[in-house]
């Protein structure tokens, strides 16, 4: 007899491995499809488990065996799609940027399943946390993570969170790898909603660039190579900041998954959607597009995007259930238009924080994307 055990187990594995196909429609849903698809190469292992031990001539072996080896393949499922995804990506990267020196990558190659397992060796950088602002009397820090190199350029972080939660400490395993590789990180905190609205994220960041700039020697970095890279709510805020601050210092703008207009934004939210989105974006820019058109209009990167635009790299899943893809997907028609040197990595089967395993599918990807673009507009 098989036991209920087995059977439980290879039902409710194969019910999560569903999410590394089917699109997530709660948050609880969307972080179980984060594992689905990022960890899904180990849980394809796991799937296996309720076979072990299983005699061959019970008459249930066969449906159990079925059921394991669904979930098996749906939880691979995802890093096949990135080896074929891989495959264009370095030339596509190249049209968009130009050569680069191989030997300057953050990793040799855009996908590889051994490092699904193996993943990424090297020492840990020493992380140094410094007080950059101070804002109603409270300290706003950056958690510094120092290249091994000399006047390094600087990768300036903006974290996720829907702008009113989120620390300057999450993804660290990228900004260790980016340290190692040559490149100074200073991942920021800056203040939240509902207690701070737009633009306070905006003027958190110039200061923070400002301290980097002063402080430049000590911290061993060139104050005229930087870089801004956010995430989500942060990549919304390092957009408008590098599309509005005039400052030729800004070689580049990394955004992941960031909603890009945020009148459109509002537009298409629902009070009930996942994030409460038109509630969020009241509480982060001050009230509604009637009430807060100036400042609804002064947080959206697609209306100062142009030719003095720094060169852009945009990363974004077709499905991502949080932001949807047409805010990046605007934004790469828009700097096209204006003849900015940008790409758009459209990841078919990413989901929101599709990059968090740095070594899973969408983590390689994304690093590999992410080198190559450091790499030219930083030459």
């Amino acid at each position: 007899m098989i036991s209920v055990a087995r059977w439980v187990t290879a039902i409710l594995l194969l019910a999560w491995s569903s999410l590394a196909i089917a699109p997530a429609w709660s948050l609880p849903s969307w972080m179980f499809s984060v594992g689905a698809k990022e960890y899904g190469h180990w849980l394809a292992l796991v799937s296996l488990l309720p076979l072990i031990g299983i005699s061959r001539s019970h008459r249930h072996t066969i449906r159990l065996l079925a059921i394991s080896l669904l979930s098996t393949a749906l939880f691979f499922s995802t890093a096949v799609r990135a080896a074929f995804f891989a495959r264009n990506l370095p030339q596509q990267l190249r049209m968009a940027f130009g050569p680069v020196e191989a030997g300057r990558l953050l990793s040799p190659i855009p996908f590889s399943f051994p490092q699904l397992w193996i993943g990424h060796s090297g020492q840990p950088v020493t992380v140094e946390k410094q007080v950059y602002a101070k804002r109603e009397g409270k300290p706003l820090s950056l958690r510094f993570f120092p290249s091994p190199k000399a006047k390094a350029p600087c990768i300036v972080i903006l974290h996720t969170g829907g702008w009113n939660r989120g620390t300057s400490d999450e993804f660290t395993p990228f900004s260790q790898l980016l340290a190692r590789n040559g490149y100074a990180v200073a991942a920021i905190e800056y203040r939240l909603a509902p207690d701070s609205i737009w633009p306070a994220q905006r003027d958190d960041t110039l200061e923070a660039i400002r301290y980097l700039k002063s402080h430049a020697a000590e911290l061993s970095i060139d104050p005229t190579r930087l870089i801004l890279l956010g995430r989500s709510a942060g990549g919304q805020i390092a957009e408008a900041v590098a599309y509005t601050a005039n400052d030729p210092a800004i070689r580049g703008c990394i955004a992941f998954y960031a909603p890009a207009d945020m009148s459109y934004a509002y537009q298409f939210g629902r009070e009930d959607d996942m994030l409460k989105s038109p509630l969020l974006l009241r509480q982060f820019l001050g009230g509604s597009p009637a009430q807060a058109s100036a400042n609804y209009d002064s947080a959206s990167s697609i209306r100062y995007a142009g030719r003095q635009s720094p060169p852009t790299l945009l990363l974004h899943g077709a499905p991502d259930p949080l932001v949807w893809v047409r805010q990046s997907e605007r934004l790469d028609r828009r700097l096209a238009e204006a003849g900015v040197a940008h790409y758009f990595v459209r990841v078919p089967w990413g989901t929101h924080a599709f990059d968090f395993n740095l070594n899973g599918p969408g983590g390689q990807i994304s690093t590999y994307a992410v080198g190559y673009f450091l790499a030219a507009v930083l030459k």
